[in-house]
């Protein structure tokens, strides 16, 4: 009996991560709450994780975000200059996520900015969508649409990738007046979000920032969105009833992010409510 179990407990597999830290100095890999400390040419491996901060000096930080399946390994060597050098499976893939996506998105910003002072709507569906179809192609997806026979990896990366370009739209278009404001986050609400409402999540920034314009603009949608209790209440509960609890932790997060930057007066305040009431460290 022994010999069996072993036998099938030998064939279940993690996904893996190995960082190899060749720059010179120390780094720090932050894991969840975990954190370690790689001594120049150390190498540390990583199970059943999805995301990575990986802290090479005070103000330099890099973050992965992992889209791998049980059997996949991946390994991420930190070279000179801060180089990150992938190999192993899915090492073109993360390598565009981490490297690229962000330059092709949120580049678009500018064009995304002009098109809306025009109020030209059409233009700002057709320009994002053909961006989208560009990102599908190069991380060799046929559409952002969620199946029931995506694998948890793929379903991760869609809504990653989704609410990734999603935030760099919807920044623009929350400033902008009324009637094309309306035209645009309802036809983007329709299309790509309402099926995730009910079960929407903020796991990272990004997804906060698309359900916090939908928030403020409320009236302006043609559906009605749930209703949270709120965690802490704050000025902006009029806001925050319509995010679920970790998209109430991204608000504080965020909140906490910029006066830690500025080194604002009332920091300790929002830290103590993500520690207190979202077991945030």
């Amino acid at each position: 009996m022994f010999f069996i179990l072993l036998f099938l407990f030998s064939g279940v597999r993690a996904q893996t991560l190995i960082i190899t830290n060749n720059i010179g100095i120390p780094i720090i890999v932050k894991n969840g709450k975990k954190e370690v400390t790689l001594n120049n040419q150390g190498k540390k491996e990583f199970t059943e994780t999805n995301r990575i901060e990986i802290k090479i000096s005070d103000n330099k930080f890099r973050y992965i975000n992992l889209f791998l399946d049980p059997i996949d390994k991946l390994k991420i060597t930190m070279g000179k200059n801060n180089e990150m050098i992938y190999s192993g499976d899915k090492a073109a893939l993360h390598k565009y996520l981490t490297e690229t996506l962000n330059v092709d998105t949120f580049g678009k910003i500018n064009t995304y900015e002009l098109i809306s002072q025009k109020k030209n709507s059409g233009e700002l569906k057709n320009i994002s969508e053909l961006l989208l179809l560009d990102i599908l192609k190069k991380v060799q997806l046929s559409n952002i649409v969620i199946s029931p026979e995506d694998k948890i990896s793929t379903r991760s990366l869609k809504n990653y990738i989704k609410y990734n370009w999603l935030s760099t739209i919807f920044s623009t278009v929350d400033r902008r007046e009324t009637a094309f404001k309306k035209d645009v986050i309802n036809y983007y609400f329709k299309k790509y979000i309402e099926t995730d409402i009910s079960r929407f999540s903020c796991t990272t920034s990004l997804p906060y920032s698309v359900i916090e314009v939908l928030a403020k603009n409320k009236s302006l949608l043609q559906t009605e969105l749930p209703i949270y209790p709120i965690v802490e209440h704050t000025d902006d509960d009029n806001i925050n009833q319509y995010l679920p609890q970790n998209c109430q932790k991204q608000y504080f997060q965020q909140k906490y992010n910029y006066l830690e930057h500025i080194n604002g007066h009332n920091k300790e305040y929002y830290k103590k409510v993500l520690r207190e009431k979202f077991n945030e460290e």
